[in-house]
């Protein structure tokens, strides 16, 4: 991550200037610039680094071709390569964000595939029991609306298919 200063000899401006432009930006406060080292020196993410070039550079890529070579001595030089590789490594910095976001969109669709198959089960499982558990109410109220001689004899279907009373 690139100091003030590395910033500065990229883009052809002063510490001062890229100082100003970190502060009208607000890279300190949105986290972008952070102090580093037993100096403090202020170091730029690769987010705020592209920031401050689009910033720095806006001016003098709209200016006009200067008139005399004298002009041309007291402009500033901007190293095109020095913008260019921060945004390469902006871009870079994407790329691995969208790579990781992707293995986790991969990890979440395997949990809800898993979830899903559970649930199917559960609901499997569910609808079973329900079944029985007609089943038991009905024999339950099958037996409370026979009489006496009926449960003992298994009349009306009590003891369930015939085979069950015969012992077959």
């Amino acid at each position: 991550m690139p100091t003030i200063k590395e910033i500065a000899d990229a883009t052809g401006r002063g510490k001062s200037t890229v100082t100003r432009a970190v502060n009208e930006l607000g890279l300190r406060e949105n986290g972008h610039a952070k102090p580093d080292g037993p100096r403090g020196a202020l170091i730029i993410d690769a987010e705020g680094a592209s920031m401050l070039a689009d910033f720095l550079t806006k001016g003098t890529e709209s200016k006009t071709a200067p008139e005399s070579d004298t002009e041309t001595a007291s402009q500033p030089q901007i190293d095109i390569e020095a913008i260019v590789s921060v945004y390469r490594e902006r871009i870079d910095d994407l790329k691995a964000q969208i790579e990781s976001l992707n293995d986790q969109l991969s990890m979440k669709d395997a949990q809800i595939k898993e979830l899903n198959i559970a649930l199917e089960n559960a609901q499997g499982a569910a609808k079973e029991a329900q079944t029985e558990t007609r089943r038991a109410h009905d024999r339950v109220v099958l037996m409370a609306s026979a009489g006496v001689w009926e449960r003992l004899t298994g009349f009306k279907g009590l003891l369930g298919p015939a085979s069950d009373v015969d012992g077959q």
